[in-house]
């Protein structure tokens, strides 16, 4: 079986960054529902710095679209181009770990891990107790 999709990626998006950053998964998604990339901050830092993360395939050309002029997709045109290029300019592919100012991401080959960029980001789960009962 043959893929497009031979790379994986894995982004952190700061807290403050997760509308714009789902402005620029729209931009670059395949789909209308990209827009829903990143929901809660479920990770962070050492500092105690709050992140939304991605992990999931990407076509060879991903790194090549993510620093292009962006425009809106026939699958969603109505998108905020504003938002998704102020996302674009915080963007770091395989520059070092996740900070509260960059969206940070790691681009590998398919197989890899998502723990292991998750990572070499620098983040953990958040752990949430559950409530007794």
């Amino acid at each position: 079986m043959t893929t497009l999709y031979k790379q994986k990626v894995t982004i952190a998006t700061p807290e403050a960054h997760i509308p714009d950053a789902n402005q620029l998964a729209l931009a670059l998604g395949e789909s209308s529902a990209d827009d829903q990339t990143f929901r809660t901050a479920s990770y962070q830092d050492a500092q105690g710095n709050l992140y939304a993360v991605c992990s999931t395939v990407a076509k060879p050309i991903f790194a090549q679209m993510a620093g292009q002029p962006l425009k809106a997709p026939d699958h969603a045109p109505d998108m905020d181009l504003a938002a998704a290029t102020r996302a674009q300019s915080l963007l770091q592919i395989n520059v070092g770990t996740a900070t509260p100012y960059v969206i940070a991401v790691i681009l590998g080959v398919r197989l890899e891990s998502a723990q292991d960029h998750i990572a070499a980001l620098g983040l953990t789960l958040i752990e949430h107790e559950l409530d007794a009962v």
